[in-house]
């Protein structure tokens, strides 16, 4: 096999070679997937850990990738010609491997103190920072790399998984409580007043999101939500005892059972269509088209790089119309995402991460995310013909920026659903569910 220049051209004379990518497709149907089988000899030749290599061409194509240490291969899902690996490996030694001064594969890389990944080059001296908006950019962050052309272990600074960094921050939260405990006894004993201990999040962007999620504050939009619920039920109910006066209020014994539901079900629905031509039905679908606008002005703002501003006039919504961070997800999948949905999650990514660090429950806003937002928009929303398929990539996009768990997803997918909408999407989300659950049997593997 001919070996390539690093970089591209065709001097022979050209001393710094790589061998080409070998790429093997191999399963069939949802198990499609292509095995990169020389990564390892190829990330020798370009100085680079092999597992980034395999990330970035899964990243490029909007797909799930694992690595195997002990075969030396790196695996990503689906099929894919290995002309179009070789192209994305050519980008990935552009952009991470290349001097961009003299553009030749002389740069080391390193982690600076503020978490950024700095190129040194051996040949002219360039020192800069790499491309931090590259998703790989995250994945190097987490996995360092060593000296010797691999990545760090934990031990060393490496990657830590999800469930080390709960165990951390937990671990944490308890020396925070702890530390406020004995703060509060020594205001027993000398009438101190120390500020209390700050155990949230130390993420220096979390106030720029402005609503009020203390205790007092949710329990007062809860109270007004309910209101609101108990004046439609209330509605709704006048008009179902309106239509019933007169009526045979009776059951008719156990032989009349079936009847009776069949009865029951079809009076839900003429309540339900009355009320879909009442007042009531026609102001709260005023709000909502008024608030889809609100949010779509946000959106466009996000889309702009202009955060801040995105912020401000969510922060609006939500204030206007006694919104939770969980609405204003339920409207931001409804009106943000098309076919290129993928891309677009990571456009919008510091505007999702503001908006979940804005939820007093967070277990529960990610719940939301998966079911019904992620559901319905693959499953039910305008694109759910080209979606469906990428239900995959998007769960994974949502992972990567924190804005799933691994127990959140495996648990959404194990319980599974009797809806249609619900199986489909399962189904199609199921390569992606195998992945993460043999990525954490692995895991678990190292660790004994």
């Amino acid at each position: 096999m001919s070996l390539l220049n690093i970089g591209g051209g065709d001097d022979p004379a050209y001393r710094y070679k790589m061998p080409p990518v070998v790429g093997k497709k191999e399963g069939i149907g949802n198990g499609k997937k292509t095995v990169l089988v020389n990564a390892t000899d190829v990330g020798k030749a370009l100085k680079r850990p092999p597992q980034y290599l395999v990330k970035y061409c899964a990243v490029e194509l909007g797909a799930v990738s694992t690595f195997d240490k002990e075969q030396g291969s790196g695996t990503v899902n689906g099929w894919h010609e290995t002309p179009v690996l070789q192209e994305k490996t050519n980008k990935f030694i552009k952009e991470w491997v290349l001097c961009p001064r003299c553009k030749l594969p002389e740069t080391s890389m390193e982690l600076g103190k503020k978490k950024e990944i700095i190129f040194d080059c051996k040949a002219c001296g360039y020192h800069g920072v790499a491309d931090m908006m590259h998703k790989l950019a995250t994945f190097i962050v987490n996995n360092p790399p060593d000296a010797k052309g691999g990545i760090q272990d934990k031990a060393a600074g490496g990657k830590k998984t999800k469930e080390d960094r709960k165990r951390e921050k937990a671990e944490k939260n308890a020396a925070g409580a702890k530390k406020a405990a004995a703060a509060d006894d020594d205001d027993d004993d000398d009438g101190g007043g120390d500020e209390p201990v700050d155990i949230a999040d130390d993420d220096d962007d979390d106030d720029d999101w402005a609503i009020d999620t203390s205790a007092e504050a949710v329990a007062a939009r809860e109270a007004k939500a309910q209101a609101s619920f108990e004046k439609i039920e209330a509605a709704t109910k006048d008009m179902s005892e309106t239509k019933l006066d007169g009526g045979d209020g009776g059951d008719g014994g156990d032989g009349k059972k079936e009847k009776k539901e069949k009865k029951s079900k079809k009076k839900d629905k003429e309540d339900e269509d009355e009320f879909a031509d009442s007042p009531a039905a026609k102001a709260l679908e005023e709000q909502r088209e008024k608030i889809k606008v609100e949010v779509k002005a946000a959106v466009a703002k996000s889309e702009e790089k202009q955060i801040d501003e995105a912020v401000k006039l969510l922060m609006a919504t939500a204030k206007s119309h006694e919104l939770e961070p969980n609405d204003l997800f339920g409207f931001i999948f409804d009106v943000a995402f098309d076919e290129d949905a993928v891309k677009q999650l990571k456009t919008h990514e510091k505007l999702l991460t503001k908006l979940l660090k804005a939820s007093p429950d967070k277990k529960k806003t990610r719940k939301f995310i998966i079911s019904p937002c992620v559901e319905t928009l693959v499953g039910e929303g305008p694109h759910k013909g080209v979606l469906l398929k990428k239900t995959p990539a998007i769960l994974k996009a949502l992972y990567d920026m924190d804005l799933l768990e691994e127990d959140d997803l495996v648990k959404w997918f194990d319980k599974g659903s009797k809806r249609k909408l619900g199986k489909a999407v399962r189904e199609a989300a199921e390569p992606f569910v195998t992945w993460l659950k043999e990525a954490e049997s692995d895991s678990d593997d190292d660790d004994e």
